[in-house]
């Protein structure tokens, strides 16, 4: 061993140490990153690992004790069982490594989906750093890795669908977009524009049986700790109240369903739905005129415009970290564009009011951002005109 190599080594073995000493004090230190929403995903999976209903207020209290909520309520678990094996996965370990574990693998996840986007978008890894400073800057990041959401796997999916779907391995694809059904209220056009796809006879429908044959896989999973888990998550979704917990019904939602129903007569539940109805006929004519020709890297940024402006519940704005798709998009619009001024003033706006948005953490209802949709639509439509007619633009993909 000559000492260059000797030197490396202990290089490395002090690296080692001390951040194996950092995580140590990490691991103990539980007023950073405190589990917040991170509670209703440990303690659904150690709940069902132990044959107990995840869909329980009462069950899921008893465990998030521990964890630090002195509420008097649960942190409810609203996906769907086929969510259950991940979180299963992370309950198997206790609540605090679990939770480190959880913060790595969506910061990864948001990382790898903008990197990916990126080179889609841009047709190159050049400047990739750009989209990675787009999605650390961008609120919705920051509130789904502080709040220990779930969000960032699904755009993961949503990204790695695109990627597959591009290099025409579309059962790869269809397995990665599954992770979108992890809440499946929020991305309703996009599976029916999928399903619309694969019926016509495109070769996406290996991506739908694909995908779908992973659901119903994950599905069955939890089954054999507690066989009445889906009569559970149907009795705990449809319920109107409960003492143990808030329920959907309960939520103030920042949708636009939600100011409709608020405006009606006794504020029925259904009517946060009919945004979502007005919306899928209107993409399904939108689907059927651009069908052959239809292509998912120009297209998906804008279903997933819609389908987050129509979502008729959650939304919150963790959940808006999928807006990054359309975000990354029109981002490699104005970098290719060449227009230094452009992009400079874009870039400074967007600080500005992503600031404005995590200016709110603190806030009781930090989560509810009503504007945030609607803005990146404006934005997306302003820059997709503003770079339309230039002809510098060789690489971003345009409409």
């Amino acid at each position: 061993m000559n000492l260059r190599t000797a030197v490396m080594i202990g290089v490395l073995a002090v690296a080692v140490v001390a951040t194996g000493e950092q995580l140590y004090q990490l691991h103990d230190d539980t007023s950073l990153l405190r589990p917040i929403d991170y509670m209703e995903y440990w303690s659904a999976g150690r709940a069902t690992l132990t044959g107990q209903n995840p869909y329980d207020g009462d069950v899921l209290y008893s465990l998030q004790r521990q964890m630090g909520n002195d509420s008097g309520s649960a942190l409810m678990m609203w996906n769907p069982p086929w969510t259950l094996p991940l979180t299963m996965t992370i309950g198997t370990v206790p609540w605090r490594i679990g939770q480190l574990l959880w913060f790595a693998l969506n910061l990864v996840a948001v990382l790898a989906s903008v990197a990916v986007l990126w080179r889609l978008y841009f047709n190159d890894w050049r400047l990739a750093g750009v989209a990675i400073a787009v999605a650390c800057v961008f609120a919705p990041t920051a509130f789904l890795l502080l709040l220990g959401q779930i969000s960032g796997l699904m755009l993961l999916g949503l990204a790695g669908f695109l990627w597959f779907t591009n290099t025409s391995r579309f059962a790869l694809a269809g397995l990665l977009a599954a992770l979108t059904a992890i809440k499946p209220h929020l991305l309703v056009p996009f599976a029916v524009v999928l399903i619309l796809q694969s019926v016509r006879g495109h070769a996406v429908w290996k991506s739908v049986l694909a995908g779908g044959g992973l659901l119903v896989v994950c599905g069955l999973l939890p089954l054999a700790w507690n066989p009445d888990v889906w009569s559970q998550y149907r009795e705990a979704t449809g319920a109107g109240h409960a003492p143990s917990h808030t329920t959907l019904h309960d939520w103030e939602h920042p949708t636009l369903g939600y100011e409709i129903r608020r405006a009606m007569p006794n504020k029925p539940f259904a009517a946060m739905f009919i945004p979502l109805v007005v919306v899928v006929p209107l993409v399904v004519v939108y689907w059927w005129r651009r069908r052959v020709k239809w292509d998912w890297l120009i297209e998906l940024p804008r279903l997933v415009l819609v389908s987050l402006l129509a979502a008729p519940y959650g939304a919150w704005v963790f959940d808006l970290v999928l807006l990054l798709v359309p975000v990354i998009q029109a981002t490699a619009w104005l970098v290719a564009d060449g227009r230094r001024g452009l992009w400079l003033v874009a870039a400074a706006l967007f600080v500005a009011l992503n600031a404005l948005a995590l200016a709110s953490v603190s806030q009781p209802h930090s989560t509810a951002n009503l504007w945030i949709v609607p803005l990146t639509i404006g934005g997306y439509l302003l820059a997709g005109w503003l770079t339309r007619a230039t002809p510098a633009i060789t690489h971003a993909v345009r409409p």
